[in-house]
């Protein structure tokens, strides 16, 4: 458990790395970072982490109040105002996420205060976030990528289904581009539960998979593996190209982005794990979840979703 905590610390930090600014009032012992890697004009799902004495914390107590601040409008100083949900269950390490919805591109600030249980005072941070004028991936409003995805009909073998040990097979009964014409909203994960650099595909797929004996009647199921198969050969693969462009300092070429991934992640041209994706009924993506998942956060969603409603209404 430590090692996975650890393994989850790290990529929230390499990803905080990643164009993440930030100050923290002196003394204070809490640090957030971030747990996704893009923002955009439009529906945005913030997750935060937190670390405390190099330690990730999973406070479920912990209030998070978040200002967002536009750097580019100085005539409007707080933008956006609102409170992070506590979602840690089942998870290495908790995530808090809000969901504002960002009007323009640009550099936004944060000011986050987070008090933690126990405590009487909050400790303030303040971070910088570019907000791109459109995601790299597929986001929200966007019609979902028709791609034929491994099903038990195709592969018979579960071993190549997906890398994690398969004992459930709900989530391979049918594949993406036959989903999308079948009238059902879709739910589909991105996740690879043995080679995970989050740590947190395998809790994900997890949660998706009680979910499903809930809402499997209407509600298409569907896990794609990240990796191809051989899933150790072709996570190895990948792992040596990381480790060739971090040796020489520069971003991967167009033919080193996508070595060792599975095709439909290279169709949604995904680089990072997990991704959750629910689309409607009309094969349009009403939201998307980057990173660790919750029972708690994705059964109000799927309630929405089922109901022709926007995912996050009520939050």
């Amino acid at each position: 458990m430590r090692y996975r905590l650890l393994t989850l610390l790290v990529a929230t930090l390499l990803i905080a790395a990643c164009g993440q600014q930030q100050s923290v009032r002196s003394g204070s012992p809490v640090t957030p970072v971030f747990a996704f890697t893009e923002a955009v004009v439009g529906p945005n799902r913030i997750a935060l982490g937190l670390v405390r004495n190099g330690s990730p914390v999973n406070d479920p107590g912990a209030k998070i109040h978040l200002r967002f601040f536009d750097l580019n409008d100085t005539s409007s100083p707080v933008k956006i105002e609102t409170d992070a949900v506590y979602y840690g269950q089942g998870l290495p390490a908790a995530i808090y996420v809000a969901y504002p919805t960002f009007d323009r591109a640009g550099n936004w600030g944060i000011e986050v205060q987070t008090t933690l249980s126990g405590q009487s005072e909050p400790n303030v941070a303040r971070l910088r976030l570019e907000v791109k004028e459109r995601s790299e991936v597929p986001n929200v409003g966007d019609r979902a990528i028709s791609v034929k995805t491994p099903t038990v009909r195709d592969v018979p073998d579960p071993s190549r289904l997906s890398s994690g040990r398969v004992e459930d097979l709900s989530m391979y009964q049918i594949s993406l581009d036959e989903a999308l014409q079948n009238g059902k909203p879709t739910a589909l994960l991105f996740a690879t539960p043995a080679f995970c650099r989050t740590a947190v595909c395998a809790p994900s797929l997890s949660v998706m998979q009680q979910l499903q004996k809930i809402y499997g009647d209407r509600i298409n199921f569907i896990h794609v593996e990240v990796f191809r198969y051989p899933f150790r050969e072709s996570f190895e693969a990948q792992t040596a190209v990381f480790q060739k462009l971090s040796q020489e300092g520069r971003a991967p070429r167009p033919e080193e982005r996508n070595v060792g991934l599975s095709d439909p992640m290279i169709a949604w041209g995904l680089q990072s794990e997990p991704w959750l994706y629910l689309i409607d009924a009309n094969g349009v993506i009403v939201a998307r979840y980057e990173g660790g998942i919750t029972r708690e956060e994705m059964t109000p969603a799927l309630e929405n979703l089922i109901a022709g409603k926007p995912p996050q209404d009520g939050r």
